[in-house]
């Protein structure tokens, strides 16, 4: 009698635990040049169950003159900072940010507190960087510098920085900096 217990037990009482959701990445990294109008990346939240979800912006630590907005699943304007909706079972939901830099290059971070039918709470981290293009004649972000030269790792003269690829840089005052350039979204 005991064994027979048990075992509805455990039959009814495992949709109580079971996962209902997933998200992909609890980290993002967001990177583009300050002078494009937004840049964005994505992960996907998964639905294995019908899922009440609300999502709410719990922190961020932009630079002045950035904004953000977020896609999930639906594309909010910026400065809307909370939502929610039911997502079906079975279901994939596209989680997106978007960063608009105003042609101001620095790095921040935004918090997203995802919670799931009113209990289950993830945080997502958007982490952004966004970078001027380096060409000569160009001023440095740091100290009003003045860029020399430019070299590739090999040791070459550039005209300009090549994305995607670790350059040193040359400056006025005889310093050396090794940058990685990212590629414009």
């Amino acid at each position: 009698m005991n064994k027979i217990f048990i075992f509805f037990f455990i039959i009814f009482t495992q949709h109580l635990f079971s996962q209902t959701h997933a998200i992909e990445e609890l980290v993002v990294n967001l990177s583009g040049n300050a002078s494009v109008s937004d840049f964005s990346n994505y992960t996907y939240y998964h639905a294995y169950d019908s899922c009440d979800v609300s999502w709410t912006i719990i922190n961020d630590s932009i630079p002045n003159g950035w904004l953000f907005s977020v896609c999930f699943p639906v594309c909010y304007s910026p400065g809307i900072t909370s939502a929610n909706q039911v997502f079906p079972s079975n279901s994939e939901q596209l989680l997106n940010c978007h960063i608009y830099p105003n042609n101001i290059p620095g790095s921040g971070v935004i918090y997203m507190e995802i919670t799931t039918n009113g209990v289950q709470k993830d945080t997502v981290e958007w982490s952004a960087t966004a970078i001027n293009d380096l060409t000569l004649n160009e001023d440095s972000e740091i100290d009003n510098r003045k860029i020399i030269n430019i070299y590739n790792l090999e040791g070459r003269k550039l005209s300009k920085a090549i994305t995607n690829q670790v350059i040193l840089i040359e400056f006025d005052d005889g310093l050396i900096e090794k940058r990685l350039i990212l590629n414009k979204l």
